[in-house]
């Protein structure tokens, strides 16, 4: 009857301990996973340059003036000339922009005085030996603007 009883106690130490062990808290938590985000690369795209032109402004014949531009047909270099004209002398300042076709903006100034000129050289990547669109805006002194020419040069 004793090796009974000690039967039985031993199962049960046994049995207390398995469940001691399954249900003891030693104080310590188990690491949990944090979900991370996980960033999809947004692809990157350069938006064309503009280089559709526009129609230029109706200048009051009292304040015409004109300018020339050319594209270098070797160089791809682009030459803007002021050519004067009746309004001349109410002219405050000439702005030329050139958009490469590279998407490239570069904006120099001409002087009101026949024959000045700004050039917009290919080495320096103000231009390209492609398509590039220039746009020259007139200021005069009332305060008043005109683009007075927006075309697309080319080599060809």
């Amino acid at each position: 009857m004793i090796r009974k009883a000690s039967m039985i106690l031993i199962v049960l130490v046994i049995g207390m301990v398995c469940v001691a062990g399954c249900t003891s808290d030693s104080g310590e938590t188990s690491p949990t996973a944090t979900p991370t985000a996980v960033q999809t690369p947004v692809p990157t795209t350069q938006a064309a340059p503009d280089l559709v032109p526009q129609p230029t402004d109706v200048v009051p014949s009292t304040q015409l003036v004109a300018v020339a531009a050319s594209k270098d047909p070797i160089t791809g270099d682009i030459t803007v000339t002021f050519r004067g004209g009746k309004g001349q002398d109410q002219v405050d300042t000439l702005k030329v922009v050139v958009i490469s076709g590279a998407g490239v903006t570069t904006t120099k100034s001409l002087k009101p005085d026949s024959k000045d000129v700004a050039v917009f050289r290919v080495d320096d990547g103000e231009a390209t030996r492609g398509d590039d669109r220039v746009i020259v805006t007139v200021s005069y002194y009332d305060g008043k603007s005109y683009i007075i020419y927006d075309d697309v040069l080319s080599r060809n």
